[in-house]
């Protein structure tokens, strides 16, 4: 599928998921958002599902929850090396990091 030139030219040298994590950004420029919050917003968080008594974990949500920790190890990752990058911006607040795009 092709893309526009601006995206082409703007994009160059990012990967996929960087692509997500600077249009949720410049989409909600402004603010600034904790890395759990640019999951949720670009839909990487996990989603668990009860059992039958209710118990949210069964099986199968301790296997996603060990892959969602996983992942949110590697969000992190990318989120960092972007801000040495100057892809996207940081400032920590109370202890806690906020990315954003100026």
């Amino acid at each position: 599928m092709p893309i526009r030139v601006e995206d082409a030219k703007k994009y160059r040298g990012y990967e996929e998921d960087e692509i997500k994590i600077v249009k949720f950004l410049e989409s909600h420029k402004g603010y600034a958002y904790a890395s759990e919050e640019i999951r949720k917003g670009i839909g990487f968080s996990a989603v668990y599902v009860p059992d039958e008594q209710g118990s949210y974990w069964p099986p199968q949500n301790i296997g996603m929850f060990i892959l969602d920790v996983s992942h949110a190890v590697l969000f992190d990752m990318t989120l960092e090396r972007m801000v040495k990058e100057g892809k996207i911006s940081v400032s920590e607040v109370a202890g806690k990091k906020y990315y954003f795009i100026e």
